[in-house]
């Protein structure tokens, strides 16, 4: 068995960006800028972005066995979990799930003074999501063409501690059926095929 340690990966640094659903979708085959309508995010705590899957699969054992003959995923969700740490429009927004018909402003630049209400039941707020994780020459995108932040963590407030806003973004399939779409230039490529 042949290992290569250049192709152990490190997650050193990326970012996290939010759009409207419907945003067109990054190129499957370049590493471009990203769709103007994508917003980036800011500082994410040092925890980084944890992808996450979560899955049910049912067995099936016949009446003849003890050991099942068949198994199948019933449900598989995945999730991207990030503390953002910047006071911003778009991390505000996302964490309250308001958008901007329901913020209302007074002031401007540094005297501004932003405010808004939370209602007694939120309605869903879908969005489309992008991910870029870098080590250094290498890349790795994945877009969310519809998500929503499905939890949300705690806010501390102390001298010590950065505000932060934890969210949980749950991915579901977008209007071309997929849920997550992936771009991966890190120097492997795909394995030659027999004929």
């Amino acid at each position: 068995m042949a290992q290569n340690s250049a192709l152990a990966r490190l997650g050193v640094t990326g970012a996290l960006y939010v759009g409207p659903l419907g945003t067109t979708a990054p190129s499957a085959t370049t590493m471009d800028a990203w769709n103007a309508a994508m917003r980036d995010l800011g500082y994410i705590s040092d925890d980084g972005i944890v992808e996450g899957r979560d899955e049910d699969k049912e067995e099936f054992t016949p009446w003849q066995s003890a050991t099942p003959i068949r198994s199948e995923i019933t449900k598989s969700t995945q999730t991207y979990q990030a503390t953002l740490w910047e006071s911003k429009y778009d991390t505000v927004s996302l964490y309250y799930r308001v958008g901007l018909d329901d913020m209302t402003q007074t002031g401007t630049g540094a005297d501004a003074v932003v405010s808004f209400v939370e209602k007694g039941k939120p309605e869903r707020d879908l969005r489309c999501f992008g991910i870029d994780v870098i080590d250094g020459i290498y890349h790795r995108r994945i877009f969310l063409p519809m998500a929503e932040v499905s939890e949300r963590g705690e806010i501390t407030y102390k001298s010590d501690t950065l505000i932060g806003y934890d969210v949980t973004i749950t991915a579901y399939p977008g209007s071309d059926g997929y849920s997550a779409l992936r771009v991966y230039k890190e120097g492997w490529v795909l394995p030659a095929t027999g004929s």
